[in-house]
């Protein structure tokens, strides 16, 4: 049975969904509130050395133009989701397109798929973040990578760089306690990237804790690279050239400062700025750290999760997900249920 299904949000979990149930024999409209699909992973780039480094982007290579490109998917970009009326099988969901308000009846499943902010994007602190004095958000650091040619990543070759981990993570007084699962993952490897590139440059990570990676001896591994570890939180990031952290001295019990010509600050996962409205719209609630949980089943209401927007997953995470949500669709469709 054929059915019309609306995706909110076309970044990857969203176009995850929307291909398989295109390729399933379904009817898909995603509505993306930026001027292109692929939200922030569109702009990542690849960790491979001289090997694959199990980044996750190999899983999405192809996504976007296939997307793009298939016959029974609409996007509409450019949009702002004003409501959502009617009930499984039968919504009606109201936004704005550009200037215009727009209706689309005739739903029978929505997939709410709205991401996540970077920490830089949504930080109350005063930290200037500038790729000219050298001090980068990850999210910028994506960007660069997604951009690297053989001869580097910045315009001149750094003598040291710094890691700080939990940028933004496991910090109440940004409301966000919890891990955010993915740094150690992506910065981890770009500083395996930025050790082939740049083999005689310092490279030292400052963290709190380091979550799994890899199978194995991962962090030891990095260690016989040269890649450093120091256990603690930065005191105080002071920008200028060189740029310098401020930080209490394992064992010591004092503060000490050391200077890097990069430091690259890995941000942590934060909920997406409309999810409280979506909430409202979608018989979802808010958790306590702002990302979206079900009220009931989505299989009773209508209305599904997929990726970020119910909390930080990896690459994979949302990929594997995303297609779980879209075949149980599948599979209802299938067997004849309602929609």
């Amino acid at each position: 049975m054929n059915h019309h299904i609306l995706i909110i949000g076309g970044g990857l979990a969203g176009c995850t969904a929307a291909l398989e149930l295109a390729n399933g024999g379904q009817e898909v409209t995603i509505l993306e509130k930026c001027e292109r699909i692929g939200g922030k992973v569109r702009d990542y780039g690849c960790k491979a050395t001289n090997r694959c480094n199990n980044c996750g982007l190999c899983i999405v290579r192809d996504l976007w133009n296939q997307v793009e490109s298939h016959e029974s998917i609409s996007i509409i970009t450019g949009t702002r989701l004003i409501d959502v009326r009617g009930s499984k099988g039968n919504f009606s969901v109201i936004f704005k397109n550009g200037k215009n308000v727009r209706i689309l009846n005739g739903i029978g499943d929505i997939i709410v798929s709205t991401g996540f902010e970077e920490f830089s994007a949504v930080s109350s602190g005063s930290l200037e973040l500038s790729i000219e004095d050298g001090i980068i958000s990850g999210r910028r650091m994506e960007e660069l990578f997604s951009r690297r040619t053989e001869s580097g990543v910045f315009a001149e070759s750094p003598k040291s760089i710094a890691f700080i981990q939990c940028f933004g993570s496991r910090d109440i007084h940004e409301k966000a306690g919890y891990c955010s699962r993915v740094c150690c993952g992506y910065s981890t490897r770009m500083a395996r990237v930025l050790r082939q590139i740049y083999p005689e440059a310092e490279i030292v990570f400052y963290y709190m804790d380091l979550q799994r990676v890899e199978a194995g001896e991962y962090f030891n591994c990095l260690n016989s690279e040269g890649i450093g570890f120091v256990r603690c939180r930065p005191v105080k990031i002071k920008p200028g050239k060189p740029n310098r952290i401020q930080y209490e001295q394992p064992g010591a019990g004092s503060v000490t400062e050391k200077e890097f010509d990069i430091i690259i600050l890995s941000e942590g996962i934060h909920p997406a700025r409309d999810t409280e409205l979506l909430a409202e719209l979608c018989m979802l609630k808010v958790d306590g750290n702002g990302f979206l949980k079900y009220v009931k089943d989505g299989e009773l209401t209508g209305i599904y999760l997929a990726g970020c927007v119910s909390g930080p997953w990896k690459i994979e995470e949302v990929h594997s997900e995303s297609l779980a949500v879209a075949r149980g669709i599948l599979s209802r469709s299938a067997d004849g249920g309602t929609l």
